[in-house]
This record gives C-alpha cells, structure tokens and sequence, in this order.
C-alpha cells in the first residue's frame, strides 16, 4: 500500500511539472574529500575503499560557490501548486540552534570500594563527539530499581576517564564515570551493594553549542551521501549535497551547503526526489 501511494503521488508530479536541468558537472572541479554512502562521517583526502565496511568512496565537489556538492546533482523540480498540496509539501529554515541527542548507555559497575566506584562503558566512534570532561550520568542497576547513582568523566581521577588506545574492530573504545554518590557503607550488603561487574545503564541528554540545523526529516540518503531539497520560491526545489554534523533526536547540524535562512523541503521530499530520478532517467 506504501508502494502504491508513492507510485500514485509521482504520477501526480510528473503530470504537473516541469525539470530543468543543471548542467553542472565534476569536469574541472577539485574533490573536497571522499566519503561513504553508508557512513557519511567518514572523510577521506583520496579515493578508495570505506575504512569500515570497504565500499568505494564517493567524491564530493566544491562549485563555484565553494558549496559541496557530489556529482549525482540532476537539476530542479518544478512543482505546480495543486501538486505541491496533493502531496503535501512543508518545509522549514535552515536555523541556529542546540542539537540535543539522547544517549543510552549500557555497562558495568567497576572498581568498587569505600573510596570511588566507576560505571564504565563502550563509546562507539559515532557518539564520542557527544562526550565532554565534566558530563554527568543517571545510573542505575536491576539490583536496585529504586536508586539512581549520579557519575561523572572526570579529567582528573584515581583511574583514567577513557582508554588510550582506539579498538579499530569493534570501532569504540572505553569511557568511565566515576559514582559520586558513596558506592560503600561499611557493613553494606544486599540490594544497595555495587559488586564489581554488576551491569548497569545510564542515560544522558547531551546538547551541543548553537550551530546550524535542520530538521533529520529534510535529510534524504539514497546511497550517494546526505542531500536535501531546497525551496527557491514559486514552486522550484533545487537538490543541495550537504555534509553533516552531529545528529540529534529532532535536528541534524550541517557543516556545509547550506546557509542560515535557507528553506528546505521536511515533508514531500521523497516524493520530489523520486520524481527527479524518473525525470533524469536515473
């Protein structure tokens, strides 16, 4: 049924609009770096295989506006104005503001004595830009649902804050936070005893400085890298390459290709965008 409401809202497009296309190519353009479909925050200076799953980067452009833009650009999609009601085009400013993410952390309760006890945890590659000295977790463990311990990543402590070394196979390393609330009371036993190695989870909102945004709905991925549709008035949408920040819970920061006050398209894209593929032949 998704399939046939899809292929009905592209045969309305394409009975109601016009494409015209962008000649641009990658012809006497030099390459901003080289990056994954499937993970967009690799970068690479050269052409070569994904470091984490070993297919081909795919270049990305400056143009004349020293705006990334990769080579798979097709043009713009005209759209009358009852096509852009049928399928219910709405889009949204290109704005500063904090992008806040929501972390779920799963490890275990370490190092526990009268003194300190740690909650330690693997951090993935991806999330370690959420991670800053002096950031504070919610900890809890099964044994006792009804407390929560508060943590800390201290700089400066009895056991180093992260490992030294990266593990390149499972693309993390480890993080620890020392419990701040006193972890032992002597004679302790029971349901309120941290024992070494009891799993615990934490969660945390973590929130960037202001930086340029988008909602993650305007943000469409079909394998070649992250673009988005953007309105440039009376019913034109232009594709725009752009290159990603950290992703948040309900905005994506954009480190480039677009410019505070730009509009883009949150809901119809795909539509649009599939319309443009069939339009280029693509």
């Amino acid at each position: 049924m998704v399939v046939l409401a899809i292929s009905a809202g592209i045969a309305w497009i394409a009975a109601h609009h016009s494409l015209a296309p962008n000649a641009a190519t990658s012809n006497g353009r030099k390459a901003l770096y080289y990056t994954c479909a499937m993970h967009p925050w690799v970068r690479e200076s050269k052409p070569g295989p994904c470091p984490v799953c070993g297919m081909n980067l795919t270049a990305v452009y400056g143009n004349e506006n020293g705006v990334a833009e990769t080579n798979w650009a097709s043009g713009r999609v005209t759209l009358e104005p009852d096509s852009i009601s049928t399928i219910n085009v709405q889009t949204d400013v290109a704005t500063n503001r904090p992008v806040r993410r929501t972390l779920h952390l799963s490890g275990e309760i370490v190092g526990n004595s009268s003194p300190a006890a740690w909650f330690q945890f693997t951090a993935y590659e991806r999330d370690l830009q959420w991670f800053k000295i002096g950031q504070t977790f919610d900890v809890s463990v099964s044994s006792a649902p009804d407390e929560i311990y508060h943590a800390q990543i201290k700089a400066h402590g009895s056991k180093p804050f992260a490992d030294a070394n990266f593990d390149m196979m499972s693309g993390s390393t480890t993080v620890r936070a020392e419990i701040l609330n006193p972890p032992v009371e002597p004679g302790d036993f029971g349901k309120y005893k941290l024992f070494n190695g009891l799993h615990a989870e934490a969660h945390v909102v973590a929130e960037t400085e202001e930086v340029l945004t988008v909602p993650r709905s305007a943000v469409i991925s079909r394998g070649i890298g992250p673009m988005v549709y953007v309105d440039k008035g009376n019913g034109h949408y232009a594709p725009r390459a752009i290159l990603l920040g950290r992703v948040g819970n309900d905005f994506v920061e954009v480190l480039g290709g677009l410019k505070e006050g730009e509009k883009v398209v949150t809901t119809g894209n795909v539509l649009i965008d599939s319309e443009a593929q069939l339009t280029a032949g693509e």
